[in-house]
């Protein structure tokens, strides 16, 4: 693993299809963000690399297991460095499962821009250059 790999504490994933992307309703009890809309992902674990945790994140909270990703962006969120992918290729269909969102939503990129419901303000624009 290389020192790049241990700044970044956070992944989280933008899945794209026909034009859409997908956010997750995070769950009210969630310290984080409750009951707002937020991308799919979560912490890196030791021993992971970046790309590694996004693979197991969302699996454990979309059920399906990447295919294609890409960086994004990176973002400093709360003191830790947060790396974006977008994800264009899966097996399986998207769900909420676990307990991280109560439900997952499609939205073209423009309309979930303008939720004042979204995690963090920062991700407007990053929603806006997908659109």
């Amino acid at each position: 693993m290389n020192s790049e790999s241990h700044r970044v504490g956070l992944v989280g994933a933008l899945l794209m299809r026909d034009g859409l992307v997908l956010l997750g309703l995070r769950a009210g009890f969630k310290r984080l963000a409750p009951n707002r809309w937020d991308m799919l992902g979560g912490h890196v674990e030791p021993g992971e690399t970046p790309e590694q945790a996004l693979r197991r994140e969302i699996e454990e909270e979309a059920g399906v297991r990447i295919d294609v990703c890409a960086p994004l962006a990176e973002v400093e969120r709360d003191g830790i460095r947060l790396r974006i992918y977008r994800v264009d290729a899966w097996r399986g269909e998207p769900q909420a499962c676990g307990d991280e969102h109560r439900c997952l939503h499609w939205f073209e990129p423009a309309q979930a821009a303008a939720r004042p419901d979204l995690s963090d303000p920062w991700m407007r624009d990053l929603l806006l250059k997908l659109a």
